[in-house]
């Protein structure tokens, strides 16, 4: 087991426990209570772990992936004004666009549909789904790759290069959570790795994100707030997370 798998292990353990002895994780993960300890210690410097009394429970703010169906229907009508609102503010007809995976980002594939010159390349097999009807107007590109079933999306060294492939105008990424010190994190590094393929593919990126995920933290950071060039959100955002941005000089669009 590579040590990223390990300690992305250590997080699902300890989500479903609530806590757990060092010694128990020892023997749940077959590795000697040193490994685990010094794991722990990383972790906890990261924020996403507590350590206490020769155990370890999982920070409050740290969030683990959701199911997909509640990852589907949580925050409905919120996720589907900032998908409008992204369609109006940064898609132009004859764009090449990348869209990712994520339930608030799939939401802009409908609207799609008016759009008769566009170029756009998704790794989420139901952002994909959405688009088809569209096909023929619009051109659609998929990546391969390996499926993943949590978040419906193909990742792995194949989906990654594939977006390395391309220029595109933007990129409309999500998340599930964001803190100024760990930027807009994710609970899985190969998701992770493809949404930074994207990033480097394209000339912006809009980051579509409703207020809950701020203050809230995940596995691996697939960007800063200074590598982003605009943020959807909706007004439950904090002042103190406006004033993160402004500081930043980042357009924070509020619906």
């Amino acid at each position: 087991m590579l040590p990223i798998q390990r300690k992305s292990a250590i997080i699902e353990y300890l989500s479903n426990e609530g806590g757990c002895t060092i010694k128990h994780l020892s023997q749940a993960l077959n590795v000697s209570e040193m490994t685990v300890r010094r794991d722990l210690r990383q972790l906890e410097s990261t924020g996403h772990v507590i350590l206490s009394h020769g155990g370890a429970v999982l920070a409050q703010s740290y969030v683990q992936e959701p199911a997909a169906i509640e990852k589907e229907t949580r925050n409905q009508d919120v996720k589907e004004r900032i998908a409008a609102y992204a369609i109006k503010h940064f898609v132009n007809e004859g764009d090449v666009l990348i869209l990712e995976g994520g339930t608030t980002v799939a939401r802009m594939a409908p609207y799609l549909l008016s759009f008769s010159q566009l170029t756009v390349l998704s790794n989420g097999l139901n952002t994909l789904n959405l688009l088809n009807t569209g096909a023929g107007r619009n051109v659609v590109l998929c990546c391969g790759g390996m499926l993943r079933e949590q978040s419906s999306t193909f990742v792995g060294p194949v989906a990654e290069s594939f977006f390395e492939q391309f220029h595109a105008n933007t990129v409309f990424l999500s998340g599930l959570g964001f803190t100024p010190e760990t930027g807009f994190t994710d609970p899985n590094l190969l998701d992770t790795r493809v949404k930074q393929a994207m990033i480097r593919s394209a000339g912006q990126t809009v980051m579509l994100l409703d207020s809950s995920k701020f203050g809230a933290r995940s596995f691996t950071t697939t960007a800063m707030a200074a590598e982003i060039s605009a943020v959807i959100t909706d007004s439950g955002i904090s002042l103190e997370m406006k004033d993160h941005f402004m500081q930043q000089g980042i357009p924070l669009h509020i619906v």
